[in-house]
């Protein structure tokens, strides 16, 4: 078979990720060009659609100039403004780490792009999500069934975070795109939000459970999950239309 070029477009700042679910599952691709803005590789394959199943960059590229965007789902139908990036949710979910028996709770999960990405790509046990607005429940929804996930794998209901009213203890892993504002109002807001997510991490998360949360209120979050109860390590910026938004894994000490 004849070798042929491509080239992968992808987030500023999540290169490292991309190249390794690109060798994971393509472990005789041969890079060519890795310059942070994207990674140039040759592999015997002359067919582009052959790498739909790379979740992480957002576009790839062959030789005649032909493009795939990797972060069109055919399952995303529903929206919500400030949703996540689809490759971007990928990527918070290969920082988690995510096991088959992982339970998943994301409590700001818009239209479910992070919870389905888990169940469907990483094929965990069940999810749990929530959010404050009916409009994004609705959104759920229709993603939900549009991916064909059955019932019985997710959890779905609107709810304020200071009203999340779950009370097993059997959460492995928190992962979220966090409300962001930050105007002064927005601010505020998010001060009782994080507090309360701090708090709900600590009556559900397994003792050996993780959070990877999206957030642009850094210095917030670090304030909340204090140093004396909890491990906080930013794993990676993101330049996302000129807001740099950071990854963090937070575990309990």
């Amino acid at each position: 078979m004849d070798i042929s070029t491509y080239r992968l477009q992808f987030l500023k700042g999540t290169s490292e990720f991309v190249l390794k679910e690109l060798l994971e599952k393509y472990p005789k691709a041969k890079i060519l060009e890795n310059d942070g803005l994207r990674i140039s590789f040759s592999y015997e394959e002359n067919n582009i659609e052959a790498f739909r199943n790379l979740y992480s960059p957002t576009h790839i590229e062959d030789s005649t100039g032909r493009i795939l965007n990797l972060s069109r789902k055919e399952w995303r139908k529903g929206f919500v403004p400030a949703g996540i990036n689809p490759s971007l949710a990928y990527i918070l979910c290969m920082v988690a780490k995510l096991n088959p028996e992982d339970i998943l709770l994301d409590p700001f999960c818009g239209s479910s792009v992070i919870p389905i990405t888990a169940l469907k790509y990483f094929n965990i046990k069940r999810v749990i999500c929530s959010d404050i607005s009916g409009k994004a429940i609705r959104a759920s929804m229709e993603n939900f069934e549009a991916a064909g996930i059955e019932e019985n794998r997710y959890k779905l209901f609107q709810s304020d975070i200071r009203d999340v009213n779950l009370s097993k203890r059997n959460i492995d892993k928190i992962v979220s795109n966090l409300p962001f504002g930050i105007r002064a109002g927005e601010h505020n807001d998010n001060i009782e939000i994080y507090k309360s997510l701090e708090l709900l991490a600590k009556k559900l998360l397994r003792k050996k459970g993780i959070l990877v949360l999206l957030t642009q209120e850094k210095k917030l979050l670090r304030d909340t999950f204090r140093k004396e109860e909890w491990n906080v390590k930013s794993i990676l910026r993101v330049d996302e239309g000129g807001l740099l938004p950071e990854v963090f894994v937070i575990k309990r000490k």
